[in-house]
């Protein structure tokens, strides 16, 4: 009986080990997969980022361009200047973006790629929304002296009115347009459409990489 009892308990404990190493095994290859399609995500991204960084380089050129050769209409100078400082600051965080994406090694810490993919996510936001501040901008560059001294009340009650609504939608959209209203589905679109979707897409798989750690842990 005792024999019996003893061979019962061996093979609950080999079964056990068993049973031990299968879920580890399965831990090790749900991670790596989640670890390899975070990975090619956050790749995804970065190409997005490295092209979005040359053409705004080239937008900074070209406006710097038509800066130079527009100096001496002072409405379309100042108007365009300003929408260039935008964009030279939209170029400035995608040159960052990138260092922070060279720095993320998520097989060697889930945590610090969580808090870089975190901070990039923010800044890229931030961007997005700092760049449609700039559009009543695109409503007055092409103002002249000549067209100051001659347009009419019509124009300028027209000129007022469109003025002012970009102006209202603009601020509307840079305080709206944030994490916390994430669940609108139009606030969604919008912030992906700013090029981060491959990004929350790599945020959503290392979220599921550090769950399984912490279920492994428990």
């Amino acid at each position: 009986m005792k024999m019996e009892e003893q061979d019962i308990k061996q093979l609950w404990q080999e079964y056990d080990k068993k049973l031990e190493k299968s879920l580890a095994l399965n831990y090790k290859i749900i991670r790596e997969m989640q670890t390899d399609k975070a990975t090619a995500k956050i790749s995804s991204f970065q190409r997005n980022q490295v092209v979005v960084l040359v053409l705004g380089i080239l937008w900074v050129i070209f406006l710097g361009f038509l800066m130079y050769y527009g100096r001496n209409n002072l409405y379309f100078f100042i108007s365009i200047g300003i929408i260039l400082l935008f964009n030279v600051f939209a170029v400035g965080a995608y040159i960052r973006h990138l260092a922070l994406l060279d720095q993320i090694n998520i097989a060697e810490s889930v945590t610090q790629a969580q808090q870089k993919l975190s901070l990039i996510q923010a800044s890229l936001n931030n961007v997005g929304r700092i760049l449609i501040l700039q559009a009543p901008l695109y409503c007055t560059f092409y103002y002249s002296d000549e067209l100051v001294a001659h347009a009419g009340t019509t124009f300028w009650l027209i000129q007022f009115v469109v003025v002012t609504f970009f102006i209202v939608v603009s601020i509307y959209l840079y305080r709206t347009l944030t994490m916390k209203n994430i669940h609108r589905k139009w606030v969604r679109y919008i912030m992906e459409s700013f090029g981060g979707k491959s990004l929350m897409k790599a945020m959503e798989f290392v979220r599921e990489i550090e769950e399984y750690k912490m279920e492994k842990a428990n």
